[in-house]
């Protein structure tokens, strides 16, 4: 077993949202685990790292423009990749409107002994995905694999390895942090996760969201569409080509 520090626990967290880091105490305190809080990137406020955004590819391949709470998010989780890299330290970032189930602890002690193998381990995902069991603890928690990625940056766990690929493959943003994430077929850091699932997004309106801050997003531009239907297929080949060996073991429960 890995010892408990194995996985440094970062919690994403804007300096103006005290309240969200009072619930995010109250919420950790109770396993006795350390952890430390990361001022977020203020999207409003401009950074230098959003000249790395490409407006127009964004157009193209997503049908929308992120806007600068997305920005700020990318940007947030983009710097502790580069720390995790810096100080060859595994991380298990935290964003801070979540809660935790009961399974909480003894996932993060079976992710702490397996990041090293699967480098992306999440343990929160905003929607529900099929996904095959890579192996077991044997004592209810499972290390899976998802079919899709299934979005979302509330928690997960991250080695230095894996961190380096996904800073390869970010010079240029057009999508959403999470949606990066997913691409596993771009970058080769596979979607693994630990199952049950221990956290769970709480952030479900637009209202209640740090990044759209009470406005949602307008409709997707219609310019670009042929173009993009062409990136969508080729984002479809890409993820079927990796997914092949696992092929008749996808799974879905509840």
């Amino acid at each position: 077993m890995a010892e408990d520090n194995a996985l440094e626990i970062v919690v994403v967290n804007l300096e103006r949202s005290a309240d969200r880091r009072a619930k995010m105490i109250t919420t950790l305190a109770p396993f006795g685990l350390p952890y430390g809080f990361f001022n977020a990137v203020e999207g409003r406020n401009g950074h230098p790292l959003f000249e790395k955004f490409d407006p127009r590819l964004a157009e193209i391949r997503r049908g929308f423009i992120l806007n600068a709470g997305e920005l700020g998010c990318y940007a947030s989780h983009y710097l502790l990749w580069e720390r995790s890299v810096r100080e060859s330290k595994a991380l298990l970032i935290f964003e801070d409107d979540v809660s935790i189930n009961g399974n909480f602890l003894e996932a993060y002690r079976y992710a702490a002994d397996k990041i090293g193998t699967y480098g992306l381990i999440r343990f929160s995902g905003h929607k529900q995905r099929s996904f095959r069991v890579c192996e077991t603890s044997g004592s209810g928690t499972d290390v899976i694999r998802f079919k899709i990625g299934p979005h979302g940056t509330s928690c997960y766990a991250v080695s230095p390895k894996a961190a380096a690929k996904l800073l390869a493959k970010a010079d240029v943003w057009f999508e959403p942090v999470d949606c990066h994430l997913d691409r596993f077929w771009t970058h080769g850091v596979g979607s693994y996760g630990v199952w049950p699932l221990p956290v769970t997004h709480t952030a479900e309106t637009a209202e209640q969201s740090e990044i759209w801050q009470g406005a949602k997003r307008e409709r997707k531009s219609r310019r670009f569409r042929k173009l993009r239907a062409i990136y969508r297929a080729g984002d479809d080949i890409g993820r079927f080509v990796c997914n092949l060996p696992s092929i008749g073991r996808w799974q879905n429960r509840a």
